[in-house]
């Protein structure tokens, strides 16, 4: 794994602030695999690193994760899928004010879960077997579309295919779709609500259910339209969740008893 620009000082941060919570989480992993970190502390920490994070997620989370992954533990264990979730963002923003200019940042969004799907596996890497020499192809599988190998990469073979996929020898993540709605009571006159869609995976896939308040923490990002015609300008926002949080509902706590 390459050295990110942000490692070694989150390695510190991380052992200043979290050490306890690292040690909790060697001991109960694999069953958890994240590491909830409180904004506050990363901006006490260094401000310039806490700035980064909110204007440039893909750059900072990765390192992040990094330095969790490779921290030096005094157990026989090693993090190698543990993730960092940064909780309490600053930078919340309502649904209806969510605009091109935030496109890629770190953001809060608050309101109901209106829909979850299904938790299903979603592909990570793909191994392809090629059927005339057994070569296996492994191929990250980053975008919204499926990649397929083009050729054999086997040098002695360099046929296109045919390929049979490997589920054994794939890697999956759990993944889910879930739409947020405002919250009723931040609504201004009569105006409807409006929804986002979101992306969750791993561990954050399956525990919230249609209904829940939520502060939904994670990054902006757009999927482009089609139509018939083809590639539309227009784009949808997708929020890729970081982390999840619950909104304290006092009134629906309290109990009505017949008296």
């Amino acid at each position: 794994m390459t050295e990110g620009k942000w490692d070694e000082k989150f390695r510190t941060f991380l052992k200043k602030y979290y050490w306890d919570n690292i040690l909790q989480l060697a001991n109960d992993y694999p069953d958890q695999r994240s590491l909830y970190v409180d904004f506050s502390d990363l901006e006490i920490f260094d401000r310039e690193l806490a700035d980064e994070l909110l204007f440039h997620p893909d750059e900072v989370i990765p390192s992040a994760d990094n330095a969790l992954q490779e921290i030096d533990l005094p157990v026989e264990k090693s993090l190698d899928e543990a993730k960092v979730r940064f909780v309490r963002i600053p930078n919340k923003i309502p649904n209806r004010d969510l605009r091109s200019k935030h496109l890629l940042q770190l953001v809060a969004i608050e309101g109901m879960i209106r829909k979850a799907t299904e938790v299903r596996p979603k592909i990570l890497n793909a191994a392809f077997k090629c059927m005339r020499c057994e070569h296996i192809t492994m191929i990250p599988q980053t975008e919204i579309k499926f990649v397929e190998p083009v050729e054999c990469e086997e040098e002695s073979c360099g046929r296109k295919g045919p390929f049979k996929i490997m589920i054994n020898q794939s890697a999956f993540i759990d993944a889910q779709k879930l739409q947020v709605q405002e919250s009723p009571e931040n609504l201004k006159g009569g105006s409807q609500p409006q929804s986002l869609d979101v992306d969750v995976e791993d561990d954050l896939a399956g525990i919230v259910k249609p209904g829940d308040r939520v502060v939904i923490n994670g990054i902006l990002r757009s999927h482009q339209r089609t139509t018939r015609e083809g590639k539309s300008p227009f784009y949808d926002l997708v929020l890729h969740a970081n982390s999840l949080e619950y909104v304290d509902q006092e009134f629906d706590e309290l109990e009505i008893t017949p008296e």
